[in-house]
């Protein structure tokens, strides 16, 4: 690209970078190099610059010999996950798979027509159903049959605005009223459109005004305004808190038939109904805690973190969210027919959809946060079997930082479900982020064996840590055991190969000394 076109070219526009991707079986990336400055981190350039194209430890692994605060500047290499279309898609004529980072108020209908491809392409390739939401900082696969080509002039949707809360009280109106309604809601939908107009304008201008370009070797695979902005501007954008609805108590009597005890799905979480859409309606035991869960839900915003849709406060405070269909995880895996639909494949998607929304608050936000209190009832599932996880109210921030490595810190009062807590946390109070990987591990060995973290006195990560006594990992001995632990509802349909891989990675996880186990930059 020429000096010329590139003073030609608008901020925000994208544009197609082609790069030959290197597909080695399963691993596959496009390699990009980066000028690192000694103000930037491996975190700031992989969740920051790249919008989450790639993880810290990547990049960490990629470039050994580079510490941040060094002096000077260096060219660092920047793996960039692509890939190549297997043989269905050739099959069907696709050629070609475009990289495509989401940013905010992207959805499927709109990509597939900036690129001329039917939306169900986009499903497909990404493992997408016809209601799946994406997030910023996530990527999808665009495939193409020819040489693909960005439409500018496709026009954006504008975001949705935050909804008026309504009491749902069933009214016949007469004609007139019907009228006089349709006009008041004309005119109000035409004033939310002018205000979002003028919104839009104010925050084009702030861009333009903060931004700045990125020193680049080789063009990212999209420009886009996120990626031509400072981190701190970055940052600065982080902390705005999106706007939530503000219920009545009223309303929420409504939606769940006066909390009716049928509605109730769990210790004080009702499910209700609100302009059409389920919700999930949970009373906290302060203010203060509600507070502190939309402190930190406000913060987040990604696919496999529960959406904090609204609250009520009161003498009784609630919040209200999303509805996941399945319930809680630790739901489908006690009800065996609900288990049975949890075929291998829901069941790993599952845990990376899980250790992906932990990768996301410990390293891709500022302030990072440790959950503290993860748990198969805390991970729910959608009717596309997709893990979200919720449960914030003992999760606090963590100022761990890339010079100083991991912290901990010491707890006097200890809090957490049986079953789920590290040792090291039990016996001294000393916590750290290993606590959600400790968790993380006997999630997994549920997903595994269906059976209850602790039950009748005994520790689920036991058995697993018993499988030392039947040999080595590959003799037959450890995989008589490991067929036995597996949940029967599976019938033995999985590969064997990638249970015991499940199982080893369950395993390091729930290692009494935390230093061996893995963070989940390392998962």
């Amino acid at each position: 690209m020429t000096d010329a076109d590139s003073s030609n070219l608008k901020l925000g526009r994208e544009i197609i970078i082609p790069v030959q991707c290197s597909c080695a079986l399963t691993f596959s990336e496009a390699i990009f190099m980066y000028h690192f400055s000694s103000t930037d981190s491996f975190a700031s350039v992989a969740c920051g610059v790249f919008q989450g194209l790639l993880k810290a430890q990547s990049l960490k692994e990629d470039n050994p010999d580079v510490k941040r605060n060094d002096p000077g500047d260096f060219m660092i290499k920047v793996p960039i996950r692509c890939a190549c279309t297997n043989a269905n898609q050739r099959r069907n004529g696709f050629k070609y798979l475009v990289t495509y980072p989401v940013i905010k108020n992207d959805n499927t209908d709109l990509i597939a027509r900036k690129f001329g491809v039917p939306e169900e392409t986009i499903w497909d390739a990404n493992k997408l159903g016809p209601f799946s939401t994406i997030f910023p900082q996530t990527t999808l696969f665009i495939p193409t049959k020819d040489v693909p080509v960005v439409k500018w002039d496709v026009p954006e949707d504008l975001p949705s605005s935050p909804r008026v809360a309504t009491p749902i009280v069933k009214i016949q109106p007469s004609k007139k009223s019907k009228h006089l309604i349709s006009y008041i809601f004309l005119g109000l939908g035409l004033l939310v459109v002018i205000i979002l107009l003028i919104a839009a304008i104010f925050a084009f201008r702030s861009i333009r005004k903060r931004s700045h370009p990125t020193s680049f070797q080789l063009l990212s695979a999209r420009s886009s305004v996120s990626s031509n902005v400072s981190p701190d501007f970055l940052d600065r954008m982080s902390k705005l808190k999106p706007s939530l609805t503000n219920f009545t108590l009223e309303e929420l009597r409504n939606a769940t038939e006066d909390f009716n005890e049928g509605s109730m799905t769990g210790k004080a979480v009702y499910k209700g109904q609100i302009g059409g859409s389920y919700v999930a309606i949970e009373q906290m035991n302060t203010e203060e805690a509600a507070r502190h869960v939309i402190y930190i839900l406000t913060k987040i915003s990604h696919l496999n973190i529960v959406k904090l849709e609204g609250c009520c406060y009161g003498t009784n405070p609630y919040l209200v969210f999303e509805f996941a269909e399945y319930g809680s995880l630790r739901d489908c895996l006690s009800n065996a027919n609900v288990a049975r639909q949890l075929t291998w494949a829901k069941r790993t998607q599952i845990a990376f959809d899980l250790a992906v929304g932990l990768h996301y608050i410990h390293y891709c936000t500022k302030p990072s946060f440790i959950h503290h209190n993860i748990h198969s009832r805390n991970v729910l599932i959608t009717t596309d079997c997709r893990a979200k996880i919720t449960g914030f109210t003992l999760a606090k921030p963590v100022n761990s930082s890339e010079e100083n490595g991991e912290i901990s810190w010491n707890e006097s009062v200890i809090v957490g479900r049986k079953g789920y807590l590290a040792p090291e946390y039990l016996t001294y109070g000393l916590a750290s982020l290993k606590l959600d990987v400790f968790a993380f591990g006997v999630v997994l060995l549920e997903l595994l064996s269906a059976k209850e973290a602790a039950a009748d006195g005994l520790f689920l990560k036991n058995p697993v840590i018993s499988f030392e006594d039947a040999g080595h990992e590959c003799s037959l001995g450890y995989l008589e055991k490991l067929k036995e632990f597996m949940d029967p509802v599976l019938e033995g349909k999985y590969p064997l190969v990638d249970a015991m891989c499940l199982a080893f990675l369950a395993k390091a996880c729930v290692e009494q000394d935390p230093h061996h186990r893995p963070t989940m930059d390392k998962l």
